[in-house]
């Protein structure tokens, strides 16, 4: 037994010294675990003892194994040849290196910590602008280590050298996920122009293919595609710089699993804190910018999980909004809790999309699958409010000479509205958000008007995926000679499934009472032409599925520049609610929620 014990003793000591062993003769640790040193050379910020450092990473890896560098030289300038760090990056895509920034700017970004209350923006540098501490207008992004400054993409080539260096498997699986960019599993990449075979897609098109293996250069391929597709040409700027707004979003290995949200003992974030779950702000982007998940979630389809100073609403609605959160995020659930790993692929970061409310809910969803309700998705009941932008308009902006085609205009928000409530392809009513779309310079011949609801998936789209999408759109019109910049216009709708934001569900008259929905959307803020505040209606019934009654805030009247629009966004169908066939077992369910004893 004692034998024993001092085996377990050794092993266990050897595991505490092994951070320490892996630093020795490192010109790393000479300079940055010296306090003194590093306060002489205006770094004290740099001060990095390799126990905590360790304690913090709870990984035995040395400062070159994460950050490359040469730690066998002796002056600084040899050991930091071809190291990693963080960079920054404006609104024009340039990207600059921290040591790099002026030294005023250089003051506000000493650390990459979190400050100040926003959540969305809590690592970018921040400035006193009239008397308050606010974001810094000229840096919009935080760019990880393993990210390209030249594409804004994940570059494997980085990660295969530090963090595949004890994670090899993972790194080689993450490639084959839709999240690390496989080529067939990502599926905005196949959307290349608005009148291909895949449909038009709400957050736009994938105009750069990435080089590989680094993703450091895009080709022309996409590019060449459009324009083919398209009366109005961009060019390698353009359709770049669109790529690099794309390569924003999609995360590479820092981005999930160095969480910049932790604490130390005394309330400072930690900057070598990894975690193997991600945590819900981590999925919304983590403090660098409005980016991955927020975006989606919070402003595309209006379901925010977060919500908070996250809602994307008109100032009408998001007080409502952010009083009414997710009732899991409440509890502490974390998106990954839900959307677990895809067991089909094993890949890593390859998440399912759809959930398990049985994971939980086991009784109640066999109360469901069971009741008059086995054919209505539980977010029609429980996702009550969402907000959301109210138009996407694509359009050409932007002084003589320097139209963009591609330039979206998402500037208007709705206020605090319900989802509508559409059948999917396997008689499942489920709710989703509806935003008119418009998209500039289209070829006439090459539109094609849907005779129905096209949903995101084989054989309406050709589109390739890995999972079942309930997402939808419809091509509704074509405006010829909208304007001189948009030209020939292609009108549709998009709609997106909605599924975050549950809570309380919604009462039983609130779908009973009619047959018919009618939805009023209220819109502010927006720079397409000249068209202001106002509001418009969505309507399903028998007659079809239309948006209609626009309507200006002030005068009441059709805005004047949506006037050639305001009848194209009508879908014909039956798209009314089901008749209530059993009125009497209707008045006792409606009874019983009443009570607070409802059955599925």
């Amino acid at each position: 037994m004692v034998l024993h014990h001092l085996l377990i003793h050794i092993i266990l000591s050897s595991l505490y010294v092994l951070p320490q062993l892996s630093y020795a003769a490192d010109s790393c640790v000479a300079c940055h675990a010296d306090k003194s040193k590093m306060s002489g050379l205006g770094h004290p910020e740099f001060f990095m003892p390799a126990e905590e450092v360790a304690k913090q990473t709870h990984m035995p890896a040395s400062c070159a194994d994460c950050h490359l560098g040469n730690p066998d030289a002796v002056s600084k300038e040899e050991a930091h040849k071809g190291i990693v760090s963080v960079k920054l990056s404006d609104a024009k895509f340039n990207v600059i290196a921290r040591d790099s920034l002026k030294p005023a700017d250089r003051e506000l970004f000493r650390q990459l910590r979190s400050s100040g209350e926003n959540r969305a923006t809590g690592l970018l540098p921040k400035t006193v602008i009239d008397g308050r501490r606010r974001d810094h207008p000229q840096h919009n992004l935080v760019l990880l280590h393993d990210k390209n400054p030249g594409t804004l993409a994940f570059n494997p080539e980085i990660a295969e050298r530090t963090c595949g260096k004890c994670h090899a498997g993972i790194v080689k699986s993450f490639l084959q996920s839709p999240m690390g960019g496989s080529k067939g599993a990502h599926t905005q990449s196949q959307y290349r122009a608005w009148t291909a075979k895949t449909g038009p897609q709400s957050c736009g098109l994938w105009t750069g293919v990435l080089s590989v293996p680094a993703q450091d250069r895009f080709s022309d391929e996409n590019m060449t595609f459009y324009n083919e597709h398209s009366t109005m040409r961009i060019n390698d700027k353009t359709a770049f710089n669109n790529q690099r707004t794309c390569n924003k979003c999609h995360a590479g290995c820092l981005d999930c699993h160095l969480d910049l949200s932790k604490k130390d003992g005394e309330g400072q974030s930690t900057a070598h804190t990894f975690v193997k779950k991600p945590s819900s702000l981590t999925c919304y982007g983590g403090g660098r910018a409005f980016i991955c998940h927020a975006g989606p979630l919070e402003r595309r389809r209006g379901d925010g999980y977060i919500r908070g100073e996250f809602t994307q609403a008109a100032e009408s609605g998001k007080d409502i909004l952010k009083k009414n959160p997710d009732v899991h995020l409440e509890k502490n659930i974390g998106c990954v809790d839900c959307h677990e790993p895809n067991k089909k692929t094993g890949a890593h970061a390859d998440l399912s999309r759809s959930v398990s409310c049985g994971k939980c809910h086991a009784k109640v969803v066999s109360s469901h699958e069971n009741g008059v309700h086995k054919k209505v998705d539980c977010a029609s009941c429980h996702t009550s409010l969402i907000g959301g932008y109210a138009f996407n308009f694509w359009s050409a902006v932007g002084p003589a000479g320097g139209e963009n085609p591609l330039t979206r205009i998402q500037d208007y928000q709705t206020g605090a509205t319900r989802p509508l409530l559409i059948k999917n392809p396997k008689g499942i009513w489920i709710p989703v958000h509806l935003v008119p779309h418009t998209s500039g310079n289209v070829k006439v011949e090459e539109v094609k008007l849907s005779k129905r609801l096209m949903f995101r998936n084989r054989p309406d789209a050709e589109i390739d995926r890995r999972y079942f999408s309930n997402d939808s759109f419809a091509v509704t019109g074509l405006v010829k000679n909208l304007d001189e910049k948009d030209h020939d216009t292609m009108v549709w709708m998009n709609l997106d499934r909605v599924a975050h934001a549950t809570g309380k569900s919604l009462r039983c008259d609130d779908c009973h009472a009619s047959r018919t929905q009618k939805i009023a959307v209220k819109f502010e803020g927006g720079s397409y032409k000249d068209l202001d505040d106002g509001s418009y209606a969505i309507m399903a019934d028998t007659k079809g599925l239309r948006v209609t009654g626009f309507r200006d805030s002030e005068t009441g009247t059709t805005p004047k520049d949506l006037i050639p629009l305001k009848d194209k966004w009508n879908l014909k169908g039956d798209f009314s609610l089901p008749v209530v066939k059993n009125k009497k077992l209707y008045r006792k369910m409606l009874k019983n929620y009443e009570e607070g004893t409802f059955s599925h």
